[in-house]
């Protein structure tokens, strides 16, 4: 079983968890901060009241209070960005620097790249006129120890509305099946990891934790070796070489070397 999570204080995530009711045969199994937690088949889903992205150990809470067990957790939410990018986007969590919002320190939370990915592949899928369709980056909070993703509607309250964004989202949430390929981690390139994406898309590979250009400066060894262990034990990695200055290649590479981790390019990968 895994479990889906939503939020009364967002939008998307009330809009996708309304699409996703309709979808199957939800029994009420019991009340979490006041709100109804209901069971499918596949799925718990449990609401929260305040911002996800601080619900620390709320993966500890749920199972303490409800006495329920599950291997994934699948997180329904908004998302915005200053260009306001009508947007589809999945993405793990954690922080390469500061922790500020939500989560710890230099610190990423476990992921199924394998769950996550196919996520993204069901999500291309089932892309909807307008809305572009992509990875982010590892990035904010809560800190969790289950392994976790987001899956969101960006980037205005429009979108969050739209029906049919929060139609799409649900029913990738209900379509998706784990698909198991080699687990890697997904380096270079702006917040939305367009070459991680494409290469996801064509490719068969398993994106964990993904590093954006923008945090090479936090980038170190130890950071590395923990991104790593939550993907899955991944031993790849893939560099989207133009999306990184000569002097961050380079690092990433001693970094990756010294830790036994191959990169690969898309020559070494199979398509689907």
């Amino acid at each position: 079983m895994d479990l889906i999570l939503t939020s009364q204080d967002d939008l998307a995530s009330l809009n996708i968890r309304e699409k996703l009711l309709t979808m199957d045969n939800w029994k009420k199994v019991g009340v979490f901060q006041n709100f109804p937690v209901y069971k499918s088949e596949r799925y718990y889903m449990v609401h929260i009241k305040g911002p996800k992205i601080y619900a620390e150990n709320v993966d500890r809470d749920i199972r303490e209070k409800l006495g329920i067990k599950f291997e994934n957790i699948i997180v329904a939410s908004k998302h915005r960005s200053k260009a306001e990018l009508r947007s589809l986007t999945v993405h793990p969590i954690g922080n390469w620097g500061k922790a500020e919002l939500g989560g710890r320190e230099k610190c990423v939370v476990l992921t199924n790249p394998h769950l996550m990915t196919q996520a993204l592949r069901i999500l291309k899928k089932n892309q909807i006129e307008g809305y572009s369709v992509s990875f982010e980056a590892t990035h904010h909070g809560p800190y969790l120890e289950t392994p976790t993703f987001f899956i969101e509607i960006g980037s205005t309250e429009n979108e969050w509305r739209d029906e049919k964004a929060g139609e799409a989202i649900a029913r990738t949430i209900m379509e998706l099946e784990e698909r198991r390929y080699a687990p890697a981690l997904g380096i270079g390139g702006g917040h939305y990891m367009p070459r991680i994406t494409d290469v996801a898309l064509k490719y068969q590979i398993s994106f964990g934790h993904m590093i954006p250009r923008y945090a090479m400066e936090f980038i170190d060894e130890d950071i590395v070796r923990r991104a790593c262990k939550k993907s899955d034990d991944c031993q790849i990695a893939y560099i989207h070489r133009k999306g990184l200055k000569g002097e961050e290649r380079r690092k990433i590479e001693n970094i990756l070397s010294s830790l036994g981790i191959k990169v690969v390019s898309s020559k070494d990968l199979q398509e689907l």
